[in-house]
């Protein structure tokens, strides 16, 4: 017979399972820049494929309404970084933002996989990246096993 599962949350946030044999897909959250829309939808199927739950900050879309909503905006954004186990960042352009969200993952201790689209890292990147990948294929196959 089997038993219900019962969740309780780890250090991530992610629900871990007692009594019977239950998983959860490990999250990994989506940086890039507001308009990078093609490496979101690239990034969300190859890491779903990789067997990991996107995370994309961009379903709450702030778009052209920024300016008095920067608090949601910042403290959803953390919210979310805390939840997951890496972060895979898109800096194939500079964006303040991405870079930001790098460094708090970094901080917590969550791996940061940089994708960058073949262009040079900035130190910073580099110090704060536990992968730098000029494909976003092999970025996203840098991810740490769930």
């Amino acid at each position: 017979m089997l038993r219900p599962c019962v969740a309780e949350s780890d250090e991530l946030g992610r629900a871990t399972f007692h009594g019977t044999y239950c998983t959860r897909v490990p999250r990994v959250y989506l940086a890039g820049p507001p308009y990078a829309d093609d490496y979101r939808r690239r990034a969300e199927k190859l890491v779903r494929e990789a067997g990991w739950e996107p995370v994309d900050p961009m379903r709450r879309d702030f778009r052209g309404r920024t300016e008095g909503n920067e608090a949601e905006i910042v403290e959803g954004d953390l919210d979310d970084i805390e939840s997951c186990a890496a972060v895979l960042a898109d800096f194939s352009e500079p964006d303040e933002g991405t870079a930001m969200e790098a460094w708090h993952a970094h901080r917590l201790g969550r791996p940061v996989v940089v994708y960058t689209g073949g262009r040079t890292p900035h130190p910073w990147t580099v110090y704060v990246a536990d992968a730098i990948c000029a494909d976003l294929e092999e970025a996203v196959g840098a991810l740490p096993a769930g």
